[in-house]
């Protein structure tokens, strides 16, 4: 019940700032994104979603992620950037760096498991 109470809130704020900037070719691609996103959230609490679209959605979000990051990178090459989209790009490469320490811890405990806890894979 909360996950839908909260999903509907998210939706009606969500809006209301893309409001602002409605009429904008951005502003009415992320609307429709978010849009899709959050609908998606309230169908599924409620009737589930099939898998192929939770499938989806998580390789849209990946993309999604992806074409921001390329964004950041080309406009930071080109020296573009504004204040906030440095902070925002400072952010992007701290979680990258993060990600991967985490990718490599989880590697090297996986591999010297039987050392570590002695169990045997």
């Amino acid at each position: 019940m909360e996950k839908q109470i909260a999903s509907i809130f998210f939706l009606l704020g969500f809006n209301y700032l893309m409001i602002n900037s409605w009429g904008t070719r951005k502003g009415i691609f992320v609307a429709l994104i978010g849009n899709y996103f959050l609908l998606s959230i309230l169908i599924e609490s409620y009737f589930g979603l099939p898998k192929f679209i939770e499938d989806f959605n998580a390789l849209f979000m990946l993309v999604i992620c992806i074409l921001g990051t390329y964004n950041l990178w080309h406009k930071n090459k080109a020296g573009i950037l504004t204040e906030y989209e440095k902070r925002g790009w400072i952010l992007t490469r701290t979680f990258l760096v993060l990600f991967i320490l985490a990718v490599l811890v989880f590697a090297l405990i996986f591999i010297f498991m039987e050392y570590i806890y002695g169990i045997y894979i």
